[in-house]
């Protein structure tokens, strides 16, 4: 999967996982908010089968009063009553919390319902009847919550995964299609090339006149031009057993090397190139070496400015390498590893130069930064 690929993937994801999980916390505070008013009416419908009792004990007290005058108690609850004025006649309440403004309430270990006397039995206006909290009934319906909560969340986290390469599928099937015919391209191009460079170089062999050596410089720029796209497609998309040992190399002659190769791709702009380079050796295969630094120097040629200037600055920490072109806005930086990901349509192809400068670096843990304004120029650094 392309590293664009797995962004979209990833990107998907996280939305579908966010709703996912936003869509669950609502139903899960429905369903305890509708447990627990599920929970108060069974409180209610209990406590007050047990207020009509008690009622029916303090009439019973009232009307033999003051022959018998013990205040009704039960195992089951605990109770209370208070005259007109709030004051309290008599009470077997645990809790502290009193209120008359409702007729059913929680405290933190007990729930307390209120009945309104409407015969003043003992002068009692009030009677509460005060029950511990079943704190089971409660927890069961967390244990239900985080339960099936988690079933539903894995089910659709598998569903969403499943959506989630259904979605870019098309991106997949586009790029798939892409590389299959940039492999074709790739192996038919590969014989012309080679034709064109043997016969520069025969041709070169013979006496030519002014004009015609610079026709065949124009030509040799055209057949080196497709010689480096040739070699970065046969390494982004062909499979080649051809690699070479890891060996130390000194970048500082690679890039001598490299800069005389496009030295007439240098003469055509008239650029000026500036080097400052140290002796530096590091432990990696050649080929891949020569294709980092032609990719990250063929994008200096190609987006600079007729009469512009590369600098080169190499050392124990980086390689530098800096240009007058047409540069990128901040939004594109993010976006030029990305394969086939193209922003100045002017100059040609395939969006994939600095896609390899990445992976290379990358296979070598090596980083790769850029600095870059538009009109002015961009700066490329390795770092190792």
């Amino acid at each position: 999967m392309e590293e664009s690929e797995k962004k979209s993937f990833r990107r998907f994801l996280a939305i579908y996982i966010l709703l996912t999980a936003t869509l669950l916390s609502a139903v899960s505070i429905i369903y305890y908010k509708s447990s627990s008013e599920k929970i108060e009416l069974q409180y209610k419908s209990l406590m007050q089968e047990f207020s009509v009792l008690q009622i029916k004990r303090l009439k019973w007290l009232h009307n033999h009063f003051p022959k018998y005058n013990k205040y009704p108690r039960d195992e089951r609850f605990n109770s209370a009553i208070y005259d007109l004025e709030y004051q309290e006649i008599f009470s077997t309440l645990k809790s502290n919390e009193i209120k008359f403004n409702t007729n059913f309430y929680f405290t933190k270990n007990y729930a307390i319902y209120v009945a309104t006397l409407s015969d003043y039995y003992l002068g009692a206006k009030y009677l509460f009847i005060e029950v511990p909290k079943n704190r089971e009934l409660l927890l069961a319906v967390i244990r239900n919550i985080i339960l099936y909560g988690s079933l539903s969340f894995l089910v659709l986290l598998l569903l969403g995964y499943y959506l989630a390469k259904l979605f870019i599928k098309p991106m997949q099937d586009s790029i798939e299609l892409l590389d299959n015919f940039i492999k074709d391209t790739t192996h038919e191009i590969n014989t012309p090339i080679s034709i064109i460079n043997t016969n520069i170089e025969m041709i070169q062999e013979s006496p030519l006149c002014e004009k015609e050596v610079k026709k065949i410089k124009r030509i040799q720029i055209a057949s080196k031009t497709l010689e480096t796209i040739y070699k970065d497609l046969k390494l982004t998309i062909l499979t080649t057993d051809d690699k070479e040992s890891i060996e130390k190399y000194n970048i500082k002659v690679i890039l001598e090397e490299r800069l005389e190769y496009f030295s007439l791709h240098l003469e055509s702009k008239k650029i000026e190139v500036s080097c400052n380079l140290d002796n530096v050796e590091l432990l990696a295969e050649k080929a891949l070496l020569e294709r980092m630094i032609d990719n990250i120097l063929s994008n200096a040629i190609k987006y600079n400015r007729v009469g512009g200037k590369i600098d080169i600055e190499l050392n124990h920490e980086f390689l530098k390498i800096g240009d007058t072109g047409v540069g990128i806005s901040k939004d594109e930086i993010e976006l030029v590893f990305e394969r086939y990901r193209r922003f100045n349509s002017s100059e040609g192809g395939f969006g994939i130069g600095l896609n390899i400068v990445y992976s290379i670096a990358k296979k070598y843990n090596y980083t790769v930064e850029i600095e870059s304004e538009k009109s002015i120029g961009t700066k490329v650094w390795v770092r190792w």
